[in-house]
């Protein structure tokens, strides 16, 4: 009887267990933004943001003008978040981005639970030499998958970006990036 009962216990702390990491993977609402790491960049004909009005400015130094959002300070990590909560983990990302200024590239955000628990499309980081899909647990982050590139500065580049469950799917200008699934993050 003990053995049953200790093994009970066990498979239900291995399935709690399981159930925490699979929500920071795979939440089942969701939020998406916009970044940058020591850079300005603007994003402009951003869906869903057209559908929350002003995101939420997390940290950072950001302005929305005319259509165009823009982080205007070489800060980094700084977060704009659409205050649009997407209820299904079955959604798709569009905008237009550009680097304004800056070492690296332009990130969109996804999968966002809060500041700590998130994932990040980033084009153009390690100085601008590749692109990276990145998780983000308890401000650890972990690097999924990696492609060479860089991407210019002033130049608009249409962004795609597909979440269907675990599985990614990124464009930068019709140009497949990314066909990933997001790996489970041990903290």
């Amino acid at each position: 009887m003990r053995t049953t009962k200790s093994w009970l216990i066990a498979t239900l702390l291995t399935l709690t267990l399981a159930a925490c990491k699979q929500e920071h993977t795979i939440p089942n609402q969701n939020r998406v933004g916009y970044s940058a790491w020591r850079t300005q960049v603007s994003y402009t004909h951003c869906e869903p943001l057209p559908k929350t009005g002003m995101p939420e400015f997390v940290s950072g130094t950001w302005e929305m003008n005319d259509g165009i959002l823009q982080h205007t300070a070489c800060e980094e990590a700084p977060l704009a978040i659409c205050n649009y909560v997407i209820e299904s983990d079955h959604y798709t990302v569009w905008c237009t981005a550009r680097k304004d200024d800056g070492p690296e590239g332009f990130i969109i955000v996804f999968n966002y639970v809060d500041p700590q628990h998130y994932c990040r499309l980033n084009f153009g980081t390690n100085g601008n030499t590749q692109h990276a899909l990145e998780q983000m647990s308890d401000d650890n982050w972990f690097q999924a998958a990696t492609h060479s590139g860089s991407v210019e500065t002033g130049k608009w580049y249409d962004v795609k970006l597909t979440v269907a469950g675990d599985s990614v799917k990124a464009w930068l200008d019709d140009e497949l990036v990314f066909d990933e699934v997001l790996k489970q993050i041990n903290n």
